[in-house]
């Protein structure tokens, strides 16, 4: 991969090899061996679907961004069906058929250890099969979007002579016809973090097209321009989630701290509570913050009042 200089100082990774033919001929159809292509593998990373409808009471207005015009949009949009049709038209305007959004949980040595899937953002190319078969163990486009932010330009012929340069490991032949077959033949693919989490979002653009050559600087940008935004509103959705996922994990102490701060009492007034210092208060009150993802007082408190238990 050469990593090019595009204008404004943006970094664009591009696969710069060819060599691809079209449809396997007779001669190189996979052999029987292969046919495990199809299996699930194991390990699979959990997955979890998520509503954007049921979320909406479990976060604030102002986690869901508007720092660009197409924030403000989709945060004016009357419904989730308003803000997809909006989606789907930006989409066509850029040159892409579809959009994926996903949020991968990384376990302590950064694999995949939960996937979180939008139901209005699910994509043939970025689906929860692309995982069940193992085909992101091979695929360096998760690879590389796992490992920094750079945007990443692909297309089905120069993701194929990748493969064939790293020995054609098994597995993946069938990714290449299932992309091949459901139209997802090239595209622009990023990954973002989520501060102060272990949670990474990954924005996939695909096309028909056959080259990734129409793919232009002006087309890049759009799509960052469009799967920034976007990731502006879900990153919240997926925050809330994991806060509350993080909170099942808490202690009694814990709990009983948070339901506290939910009530409104100064650090003194729960250390007379629980007949302990404010200083042990603040310590525990500082854990919390790092353990459910969140950077002050208010958005602990926030999350407190979420707790059935508060």
């Amino acid at each position: 991969m050469d990593v090019l200089n595009e204008p404004a100082g943006l970094a664009v990774c591009r696969m710069t090899m060819a060599g691809y033919d079209s449809k396997p001929s007779p001669a190189t159809a996979a052999p029987a061996s292969e046919a495990a292509d199809a299996a699930p593998a194991a390990n699979t990373p959990d997955i979890c679907y998520y509503d954007e409808a049921e979320l909406l009471g479990t976060i604030r207005r102002d986690e869901l961004g508007g720092e660009t015009h197409i924030a403000a949009d989709l945060g004016a949009a009357r419904n989730t069906d308003e803000r997809m049709r909006l989606v789907r038209g930006m989409l066509r305007l850029v040159g892409f058929s579809e959009l994926g959004y996903l949020t991968v949980k990384l376990d302590a040595q950064g694999s995949p250890e939960r996937l979180y899937f939008p139901r209005s953002y699910l994509s043939a190319s970025l689906a929860p099969r692309y995982f069940e078969a193992g085909y992101h163990r091979h695929d360096p486009r998760f690879a590389a979007v796992l490992a920094g932010n750079t945007p990443h330009v692909w297309d089905l012929r120069r993701l194929v002579e990748t493969w064939r340069r790293a020995g054609s490991p098994p597995g993946m032949r069938a990714m290449f016809d299932e992309m091949r077959d459901g139209g997802t033949r090239s595209g622009l693919i990023f990954g973002l973090p989520i501060p102060h989490t272990r949670l990474r979002s990954i924005i996939s653009f695909a096309a028909p097209s056959e080259h990734a050559g129409w793919i232009t600087d002006s087309v890049v940008v759009q799509s960052l321009t469009l799967g920034l935004s976007i990731h502006q509103r879900f990153s919240a959705y997926v925050r809330a989630i994991n806060r509350r996922e993080s909170a099942a994990e808490l202690s009694e102490l814990q709990m009983r701290i948070l339901g506290f701060l939910a009530a409104g009492l100064s650090d003194k007034e729960i250390a007379l509570r629980m007949h302990t210092t404010a200083h042990n208060v603040d310590y525990h009150l500082r854990r919390l913050r790092q353990k459910c993802g969140v950077t002050n007082r208010t958005q602990l408190a926030f999350l407190a009042g979420q707790l059935p238990t508060s």
